[in-house]
């Protein structure tokens, strides 16, 4: 979840390493001839690190914390709705890069970042009417945690007034998170019964967890990383995006 900026942190400071247009001083931008774009890049993503995660105004890009995802779906079925609400992620800015690599004939670029862990504050709402029905919100509390992300997006050259722009039209993002621990409030009267509502519906192991919850979170992380990184990508025609040059 709170990986989800992993994404947007990847492809704001990737956008943002080719503006060549009204550059601030902390931006350092990589030319679409330069021997090894991949790790110019990264080292980009990587000089920006603490601009993005303070956000960025002149190119209306939101700081990465807190991250705030609506809704999460652990199940949506007739007699078990289960969610997690207002989920505010942290520590997004600890990211690692540990790849990155871009072909421009393609409009195309790949990368892969991980994550030690990843805290996620929220509110569960439970709706649940097997055996004795149950229907309750409060705090929960998740940590995931070993999180690697593989992330491919897809832009588009459109033409304007004689000028070309691009535009992110496909990402595909995949998650591999190996812990999610989740923990309610201690002082939450019902909690021997959440717990066990949690057990049989989401089975005894992590993994059964994880399940459940990733496709939820995929989704809702492609979602906004295309919304934000085409606000900046207006901005730009693609030679101010990617200059021709070392």
């Amino acid at each position: 979840m709170a990986w989800k900026m992993f994404a947007i942190n990847l492809i704001v400071t990737f956008l943002l390493a080719y503006t060549t247009a009204e550059i601030p001083s902390y931006m350092h931008v990589c030319g679409r001839k330069n021997s090894d774009l991949n790790k110019c890049i990264m080292n980009s993503i990587e000089d920006l690190r603490e601009n993005i995660c303070h956000g960025i105004p002149e190119l209306k890009s939101p700081p990465l914390e807190p991250f705030v995802i609506n809704k999460l779906i652990i199940s949506d079925v007739d007699n078990a709705k289960m969610y997690v609400k207002d989920a505010h992620i942290s520590e997004l800015c600890h990211f690692k890069l540990d790849s990155f690599n871009i072909d421009l004939s393609k409009l195309h670029f790949d990368a892969v970042i991980s994550f030690n862990k990843v805290p996620i504050n929220g509110t569960y709402d439970f709706d649940v009417r097997v055996l004795v029905p149950f229907s309750n919100k409060g705090p929960v509390f998740l940590t995931a945690g070993d999180i690697v992300a593989n992330l491919g997006v897809d832009l588009t050259m459109v033409n304007k007034g004689d000028k070309n722009y691009v535009y992110v039209s496909k990402l595909n993002l995949q998650l591999d998170i190996k812990t999610l621990d989740s923990k309610f409030d201690e002082g939450e009267k019902d909690l021997g019964q959440l717990n066990e509502i949690l057990s049989s519906f989401l089975g005894s192991n992590q993994q059964e967890f994880i399940n459940k919850v990733k496709p939820s979170i995929e989704k809702e992380i492609s979602e906004k990383i295309i919304v934000i990184a085409n606000t900046i990508l207006k901005h730009f025609t693609y030679d101010e995006l990617f200059p021709d040059r070392e």
